[in-house]
């Protein structure tokens, strides 16, 4: 029999359970969705149980009340840079200035892998920035970030929720000082399998070899605000490239209905406002216009949780990278659906996942929002036939806007 470490519909795929076996007889193996799972080799375990002992499902872990600002970066460049306000830099330039770590997720164009790595200086940043959309691989990372912390090196881990438990449970919950983790606050991750095929549909569509791409890319009018930003950069083996938006595209079509998702996602631990890391941040989405300038609208407006004490009294030296000011909870909230429960397994799911293999992804997001397609096609034709300030009046009642 297969050992079962937690239950499957609530493994997250972090790959603690691997990093701890004395025998290294765990295997993180995908399943056919595409998502990691741990598997054991019965013939070298020697079943000390470290696995299920150090599996964050099976524990309860201590989570902090948190408080909430927004903010960004101050370097404007940095903002363009990043999926929202760049606070996630100035973290690590904190950490950086006292000849700490960081550990991120680094997205692989050649291989298509997202796999958590080390960098040890800001010229490196780059490699670890923006959102990656689909789950990153830990492997050897948290052996590495205990070295660095043993040695007594600034450690910044960041991760989604659940790589955060993982890391303090791999750290046997030891209270190491130079630790501080920051969660990207998660609507769920995707899988490779899922990733590929878009790409793949993307290449048919276009008719050429796609060899690079970026998720969230900022520019043009609307730029950052009210999801401006959820746009891919696909660059082809030509030397062109595209930008697709939500309405071009098709990736974030089926990733923000929830469609291919993790399981574990869909029951997700750490969702609400007690959280598991020092930091949270997060897109400042529904922030109010008269609370930042219309610049800063383009360029990102950050979502920022101080969870912990560790967190708070770091506050007052980040000024010197980062603007903030506290707001209300209810202020985000709203629009942060993860800060209240999980995401809703929608019941496509099990279809998609069982036509992936056979069918290109386009067509399946197609017929699965073919009222939002059609829609959308409509708009299009009429904006066409009468012109784009005329289509405009038009959606306005009749008034100029």
């Amino acid at each position: 029999m297969q050992k079962e470490i937690c239950n499957k519909l609530e493994c997250t795929g972090c790959g603690a359970c691997a990093a701890v076996c004395p025998k290294k007889c765990i295997e993180m193996k995908e399943s056919s969705e595409g998502f990691a799972y741990p598997e054991v080799d019965a013939a070298a375990c020697i079943n000390c149980d470290l696995c299920t002992k150090t599996c964050h499902i099976n524990q309860t872990l201590e989570t902090s009340k948190a408080d909430f600002y927004m903010g960004w970066h101050k370097e404007q460049a940095v903002q363009l840079k990043s999926s929202s306000g760049g606070v996630f830099t100035a973290l690590a330039q904190y950490v950086f200035s006292r000849g700490g770590v960081v550990a991120g997720a680094e997205l692989n164009s050649g291989t298509g892998e997202v796999v958590h790595t080390i960098i040890t200086d800001c010229a490196e940043l780059q490699r670890v920035r923006s959102s990656k959309y689909y789950q990153s691989s830990t492997k050897e990372i948290f052996a590495q970030v205990r070295r660095y912390l043993d040695d007594g090196r600034y450690v910044l881990f960041s991760g989604v929720a659940c790589q955060i438990a993982a890391l303090k449970a791999y750290l046997k919950h030891k209270p190491y000082e130079k630790l501080i983790t920051v969660d990207v606050l998660c609507h769920g991750v995707a899988s490779k399998k899922t990733v590929d095929a878009y790409i793949q549909s993307r290449e048919k569509a276009f008719g050429k070899k796609i060899i690079r791409y970026s998720f969230r890319v900022k520019g043009g009018n609307t730029a950052w605000e009210n999801g401006g930003s959820t746009r891919t950069q696909l660059f082809f083996e030509d030397g062109s490239d595209i930008i697709e938006d939500q309405s071009t595209g098709t990736f974030f079509k089926g990733f923000n209905n929830n469609l291919f998702l993790r399981e574990s996602c869909y029951k997700c631990h750490y969702c609400g406002t007690d959280r598991i890391a020092d930091f949270t941040i997060a897109d400042f989405w529904g922030v109010s216009r008269s609370k930042v300038t219309k610049e800063q609208l383009k360029n990102g407006v950050s979502l920022i949780l101080a969870n912990t004490g560790r967190a708070r009294a770091m506050l007052p030296e980040l000024r010197q990278y980062m603007e903030f000011e506290e707001i209300g909870a209810g202020e985000a909230i709203p629009y942060n659906k993860a800060l209240v429960q999980p995401n809703t397994r929608p019941a496509d799911r099990d279809r998609y996942f069982a036509e992936i293999g056979r069918k290109s992804y386009d067509s399946l997001i197609h017929r699965y929002y073919r009222k939002y397609y059609i829609k959308l096609k409509l708009k299009r034709l009429l904006s066409g036939i009468l012109g784009e300030k005329n289509f405009a009046k038009l959606k306005s009642g009749g008034k100029d806007s």
